[in-house]
């Protein structure tokens, strides 16, 4: 099922390559692909067209590097699910996981985390067709997530302590060393960056403020205000719901409380904590159905559903109808 997956070209990819001095057509024509391909943001394509639209830049720029500029070039697009998500996030360790989560959940390809016992985090990109998976785009996966992590934390000298590639050489070794700052091992069984587990708890400074009032108009006016102890917890789900399934220990975490005493003031209330996270995640899944482009998985990635299937059948419980049903019905009450 994994290998049906088509890959998300990133939003904002036109503007990306126009900033490093490349016409979207030429490489579109190089790949040998429809050349209005990008006419529409966020395209998907198979796995064999997304390495070949990749090699393209490669060949067309004629930099070794390319990956690395543009995985660095990426701007916080709110209208990008993963942006989203990422910048929602409260610390490094959340927005490694919300991106794992995003590959396992919408992307064939996998991001594998793992913890060595020594303070050593290993996060391990595997794709299938795996043997010809460009350089430029290991180049551009990798720089894209140190570049994430520094603009997350405010530190731009946050930097992995090694780097793993299957590479046996480099044609950019020095752009490489000047970017990632750290020991870089070639010939390696798998592609993987590596972190401390220090670096999993830097906090995102992002975690607020570029998200309030930022997207979705819908969510801002149908959001009470946090006045009670209910709106409070309601407020705090609302906000750690993007690309994620909140946990009664976290929230209760966030409102200085224990998870137990958030439990019982839940049902001093008459509700519970799952049923409130129901009602939460239904506000937000018709905020976007009627107010974004965002495809069923995209929201029910959003949402923090495993799976899009989970969504489909939590979403019609809640409304009597399908996702698109209810997309179509606000689309013509317009």
């Amino acid at each position: 099922m994994r290998m049906e997956l088509a890959c998300k070209v990133p939003i904002g990819m036109v503007e990306a390559l126009f900033e490093a001095g490349l016409s979207h057509r030429d490489v579109l024509a190089t790949a040998r692909l429809p050349l209005g391909l990008l006419d529409r943001p966020g395209p998907r394509l198979c796995v064999s067209d997304y390495f070949a639209f990749w090699q393209a830049i490669a060949a067309v720029s004629g930099n070794p590097g390319i990956g690395i500029v543009l995985g660095r070039s990426f701007k916080s697009d709110l209208t990008e699910p993963l942006f989203l998500a990422i910048l929602s996030a409260v610390d490094v360790g959340a927005a490694i996981h919300v991106v794992a989560r995003y590959k396992q959940t919408l992307e064939p390809q996998d991001l594998h985390v793992t913890a060595d016992g020594a303070g050593r985090i290993t996060l391990t990109c595997e794709w299938p067709q795996a043997e010809t998976v460009p350089q430029v785009l290991v180049d551009a996966e990798f720089s894209f997530l140190v570049e994430m992590c520094r603009r997350g934390t405010r530190q731009p000298e946050f930097s992995p302590v090694e780097l793993q590639l299957q590479a046996k050489k480099l044609d950019a070794a020095a752009a490489h060393a000047a970017v990632f700052r750290c020991p870089i091992r070639l010939g390696a069984v798998a592609n993987a960056i590596v972190f401390t587990s220090d670096d999993m708890t830097r906090p995102f400074v992002t975690h607020n403020p570029q998200l309030h009032g930022a997207l979705i108009p819908f969510l801002n006016t149908h959001t009470p205000p946090a006045t009670s102890a209910l709106a409070r917890v309601r407020a705090v789900l609302s906000d750690r719901v993007r690309g994620q399934r909140p946990t009664v220990r976290a929230v209760g975490k966030e409102l200085a409380m224990s998870g137990r005493a958030l439990q019982r003031l839940l049902k001093d209330h008459g509700t519970s904590f799952r049923q409130l996270l129901d009602d939460v995640r239904n506000e937000h899944a018709r905020g976007y159905l009627s107010t974004t482009a965002f495809s069923d998985g995209e929201v029910a990635f959003l949402l923090g559903f495993e799976e899009a299937n989970s969504f489909y059948r939590a979403f019609r419980s809640w409304n009597g109808v399908s996702p698109r049903e209810y997309r179509r019905r606000t689309v013509t009450a317009r």
